[in-house]
């Protein structure tokens, strides 16, 4: 579990540190850069997600129902980072709306895609609801990963077409390399796993929701802390 979460710490901390910490543009306001952190990291998280599908993996040597959860409750952590993103940037500044509406710059009507698209693919995703309309696993699995490109792609238009904290060509470019690079990952082949020695560790699904309780609590402290830090003369990198 350690090597575990260090790996999806260091999957959002390190594009954070490179997008947020290099080239660094100053703070606007303690509620604009907490929001804007808040999603980021969901962002950070919606790529992790194409690494963690829900299959079992060598490590760590849980079983399936661990990386089911794991898959499942990541994809809430990032639907409720987003919602703080939305939300406090309302409520900061509510001629946001206005940038919501069709007519909207286009980086703004990739985020409302994005953010559409997210809230349908959630409970069709949930297992009672798509076993109805995807009786063959396989059809869902398709549409599932159709939509989450979908939502990866536009959410880098947002990102990239916002242009404050990314506005770096070389931001952009990183970001848009993460991104192909999350689309790709499951396609590649991988050998299926084995226990041979000492089998899986069983009944272990509460950890992977642990740990993303732990990952939403760690992004939201990770957003009140650039805020705060953005609001002080500091040195920038």
């Amino acid at each position: 579990m350690f090597a575990l979460t260090l790996r999806v710490a260091l999957a959002c901390l390190l594009p954070f540190a490179a997008i947020f910490l290099l080239d660094a543009m100053p703070g606007v306001h303690p509620a604009w850069d907490f929001a804007n952190v808040a999603g980021f990291v969901a962002g950070a998280l919606f790529l992790l997600l194409f690494a963690y599908t829900g299959k079992p993996m060598a490590r760590p040597r849980h079983d399936g129902k661990f990386f089911m959860v794991l898959h499942r409750d990541l994809s809430f952590v990032a639907a409720v980072l987003l919602v703080v993103h939305v939300a406090v940037l309302l409520v900061d500044e509510p001629l946001v709306l206005d940038e919501l509406l069709p007519g909207a710059p286009w980086h703004m009507l990739a985020a409302d895609g994005a953010t559409l698209l997210l809230l349908l693919i959630l409970p069709l995703s949930l297992t009672a609801v798509r076993r109805r309309i995807w009786p063959r696993h396989a059809d869902f699995r398709r549409w599932h990963y159709g939509w989450s490109a979908a939502i990866v792609a536009l959410a880098g238009v947002h990102m990239i077409g916002a242009g404050y904290y990314s506005g770096a060509t070389w931001k952009a470019v990183l970001w848009g390399a993460l991104s192909v690079a999350a689309l790709v990952w499951p396609l590649l082949p991988r050998p299926t796993p084995h226990y041979a020695e000492g089998g899986r560790r069983r009944h272990s699904a509460y950890l992977a929701s642990r740990l993303s309780l732990g990952v939403l609590c760690a992004g939201l402290a990770l957003a009140g802390l650039y805020a705060l830090l953005g609001s002080v003369d500091l040195p920038l990198l």
